[in-house]
């Protein structure tokens, strides 16, 4: 799976389409050598513009370059395979016969334990709780009381909007959009700034992630805009990250200069919250961390480490939150020719969450990268890299 890397698919869907490599070079906007290095194993692809920029000119989907969802080839991505399946199912099938609703206050229970489980990446936990959360919350808000069901609108924007964020960066897109678009519904329906802010971000990062980066940014624009004037840490955690995802779509399209305007107003946002209602960690460190991903994004991948040893990582409570740092600081080293120190990076996010980085498009571009850059298997920590992502050193194609 990892060996059939992104430039082996863009090649085969442009032969299919009839294009020579100048035509797609035309169309992306680069050279016809890049192309070819790109096809040939000798340039990874790590920028999330260019990913999508080939293919729209290729006229495929993202997840048609980069192979997503992987087939699980272990039990813990079995489990990540398991949560999208009984989501669905939770959001498809009808309610059971049994006349007595669960207890919101139950149900509330699970719905943090599922916001702590997937800041955790603790996909076992998500796959045991998440569908059965939201097959109970969706019969609580069908046969419930009014005050019950109207409890339960708010827990169902929680779960699924949890559930949009689990699955979407394994490449389940298509399912992520439509968790994102119930929740909208329950939001709007309950007409709460926060709950409209967490569906409205969950729709933006999706529209991101399926290649659509100015619906993104104009979602993330108006969720912004919509929470302007708010003064409780649940909406105020959403204006926040609102602001950090229109930097991120506003890097992702070259409007570099959109960026940092953004990143400033999230982190005025993040001084004046003191609690974490949503477990979102909307803090300066977090800010620090999207600014690292930002970075990458906006022509500058060489100041991801300097900005990255800025974050003190200790702040970060969050697994995911600190996985993220190792990974794009990471992407930012290898940019930088430091790839003994990247290495040493996806090691270290590997460590805390083997499964958001072994199922990662852009880490295993750049290992593959590295093991075809190097000479009989490269380093120890490379090998041992290139191993738990299932490549093999000495085997990788050139």
């Amino acid at each position: 799976m990892p060996t059939d890397r992104i430039g082996l698919r863009i090649a085969r869907w442009r032969d299919l389409g009839g294009m020579t490599q100048q035509q797609l070079a035309d169309a992306v906007g680069v050279t016809r050598e890049y192309v070819s290095m790109i096809e040939n194993g000798k340039r990874p692809i790590t920028k999330r513009s260019l990913l999508i920029s080939l293919a729209e000119a290729l006229g495929v989907s993202i997840n048609d370059l980069t192979g997503q969802p992987y087939e699980p080839l272990s039990q813990q991505e079995l489990l990540i395979f398991g949560l999208a399946s009984g989501v669905r199912t939770a959001l498809d099938e009808d309610h059971d016969d049994s006349p007595n609703p669960a207890d919101p206050a139950m149900l509330a229970t699970t719905a943090h334990r599922v916001s702590v489980a997937r800041m955790a990446c603790d996909y076992a936990t998500l796959a045991e709780l998440l569908p059965g959360l939201v097959a109970d919350i969706r019969r609580l808000m069908a046969t419930g009381t009014d005050e019950a069901a109207w409890q339960g609108l708010s827990l169902f924007v929680s779960a699924t909007t949890n559930a949009a964020f689990a699955v979407k960066s394994h490449g389940q897109i298509d399912l992520a959009i439509r968790l994102a678009e119930a929740a909208w519904a329950a939001a709007s329906e309950l007409d709460e700034a926060a709950e409209k802010g967490a569906a409205a971000f969950a729709l933006a990062q999706c529209a991101l992630t399926a290649g659509a980066r100015r619906k993104s940014l104009r979602l993330a624009n108006e969720a912004a805009a919509a929470l302007d004037g708010v003064d409780d840490d649940r909406a105020l955690t959403w204006r926040g990250l609102a602001h950090l995802h229109a930097a991120l779509s506003a890097a992702a399209l070259g409007r570099t200069d959109d960026a940092a305007p953004h990143l400033a107003e999230a982190e005025a946002t993040a001084a004046r919250v003191t609690t974490d209602p949503w477990l979102q960690e909307l803090t300066t460190a977090n800010v620090g961390v999207w600014r690292v991903g930002i970075a990458l994004e906006n022509g500058e991948p060489g100041r991801a480490p300097e900005y990255a040893r800025l974050v003190n990582i200790s702040m970060l409570r969050g697994v995911h939150r600190r996985a993220s740092l190792h990974i794009d600081t990471g992407r930012g080293l290898y940019a930088a020719g430091r790839t003994d120190e990247a290495v040493r990076e996806f090691l270290r996010a590997d460590e805390l969450a083997p499964q958001k980085v072994r199922t990662r498009p852009w880490v295993l571009e750049l290992v593959g990268q590295m093991v075809r850059d190097a000479r009989r298997g490269g380093s120890t920590e490379l090998r041992e890299l290139a191993a738990r992502c299932r490549i093999d050193p000495l085997a990788e194609p050139a």
